[in-house]
């Protein structure tokens, strides 16, 4: 393998090398792609208005292709199949967690919390996904359990908002 693209998939697939930290590598990555969120939000929040939706798809696509591209070739790069290094999934499944949600930082601990579940219990078919070789199965069974997530926190919201106008009317 060509060295740069070696070491260009070994820094970007761990996500600048945190990936090695030494305990729930996962957990630090789904944090830092938290804080990154949290950040671009702040920066540019009109970027996150639904009016942007087709951008949105368009940007979650985008870092899917590059998880599986970074976390291709993990079994020569890091010495396994799914490297605990590799957490840039953890960034793409996060990412599709957000999608379409409005941003704050209630739903950013909410979201953090029902995804590392999700990735940390695995239903189906994020398990049976999980075992495709690899970039693809490192990838998607992240971006199952997002859209777990996701589904799980829009239900909160929505039970939160019913809720709330039954209690002010």
């Amino acid at each position: 393998m060509n060295t740069l693209i070696f070491w260009i998939r070994k820094t970007f697939a761990s996500m600048l090398f945190t990936g090695f930290f030494p305990i729930a590598s996962g957990t630090v990555g789904s944090a830092l792609t938290i804080g990154m969120i949290y950040a671009a939000h702040q920066r540019f929040p009109q970027v996150f208005n639904p009016q942007y939706t087709v951008w949105h798809w368009v940007f979650l696509i985008v870092a899917i292709g590059i998880s599986i591209f970074l976390s291709s070739d993990a079994h020569r790069i890091f010495g396994s199949e799914d490297p605990s290094p590799v957490i840039i999934d953890e960034w793409a499944g996060q990412l599709v967690t957000f999608f379409l949600i409005p941003i704050s930082v209630p739903t950013l601990v909410l979201g953090f919390v029902l995804f590392r579940f999700f990735d940390i219990v695995k239903p189906f078919p994020a398990h049976t996904v999980e075992s495709i070789e690899g970039g693809v199965g490192i990838t998607l069974d992240d971006v199952i359990a997002g859209v777990y997530a996701n589904i799980s926190l829009m239900a909160m919201l929505a039970g939160y908002h019913y809720v709330h106008n039954l209690i002010t009317q």
